[in-house]
């Protein structure tokens, strides 16, 4: 009876380890899990499915949704050695590939399958739960690649750091920039060998680079002197004509000045 008892109790066991266990997918989210005895990772779209406890372990659920971000303005180095800041958005940080439509259980099922795919490698290729980073880490990189290969007046037109002249930006330039971004992104997020993200940016603005800046406000600055100096000269006196003189000298002596300083500054 013992015997029986305990032959009966590990059937029990084994009808409850092997009997499917009903699993409830939220709308835009996957579930990754993985076969315990092989090792095999799957997923499940959004819906109903089954798994089996004794077999499968839930790895990670993920979000399908597209994940909108302005992340903070990057400082980087064209190639003649200029710094400038960078503003740009990601239009698109999303588990799929380029082009992809919203999800719908109507999908043909070829194009759940490759969903799939994605959403497994969003979990095994990196740590999902550091995605964030790595992508935008990616981003930077890929920014900083285009911006590296062009000259400060490939992004403004006629901009000059010594003068303060800060120039146009170069709308076609930038487009062309963003365009070069997102194809290098495919590369390293999206393809079959990637991330199973689909990663877009805006790229929004350039900012001014600080040498130019710098040198509007030595400009500014100077200018102000020459007007200060010529309203003293003026209520002292002076005639117009020596006021001019005066005044040139003082400007020219002021711009000298803060040229110094900004040399000093920089060494």
């Amino acid at each position: 009876m013992l015997f029986l008892a305990l032959i009966f109790g590990l059937a029990a066991i084994a009808m409850q380890m092997f009997t499917k266990q009903r699993k409830e997918v939220k709308p835009a989210t996957a579930l990754v899990y993985n076969n315990m005895w092989t090792g095999q990772p799957e997923c499940i779209l959004p819906g109903t499915d089954f798994t089996l406890p004794a077999i499968h372990r839930d790895l990670k659920e993920v979000k399908l949704i597209n994940e909108v971000e302005n992340p903070s303005n990057v400082k980087l180095i064209t190639g003649d050695g200029v710094e400038i800041e960078v503003d740009y958005i990601v239009r698109r940080n999303q588990i799929g590939w380029p082009g992809m439509r919203d999800y719908s259980p109507r999908w043909p099922a070829a194009d759940k399958e490759r969903l799939r795919r994605c959403a497994i490698r969003a979990v095994t290729a990196i740590d999902y739960d550091e995605r964030r980073g790595k992508i935008l880490t990616r981003v930077v990189a890929r920014l900083q690649e285009a911006i590296e290969h062009r000259r400060l007046n490939d992004l403004f037109e006629k901009a000059n750091p010594k003068t303060g002249e800060a120039g146009k930006i170069k709308t076609e330039e930038k487009l062309h920039i963003e365009d070069e971004v997102n194809a290098a992104l495919v590369e390293d997020i999206v393809g079959e060998k990637g991330w199973g993200f689909w990663v877009e940016i805006d790229l929004e603005d350039y900012n001014l680079p600080a040498v130019i800046r710098q040198a509007r406000e030595r400009k500014s600055s100077a200018k102000m002197a020459g007007k200060a100096m010529k309203e003293q000269l003026t209520a002292a006196g002076v005639s117009k004509g020596e006021v001019g003189k005066y005044a040139a000298w003082a400007t020219i002596a002021e711009t000298i000045a803060n040229a110094l300083r900004g040399k000093k500054g920089g060494e």
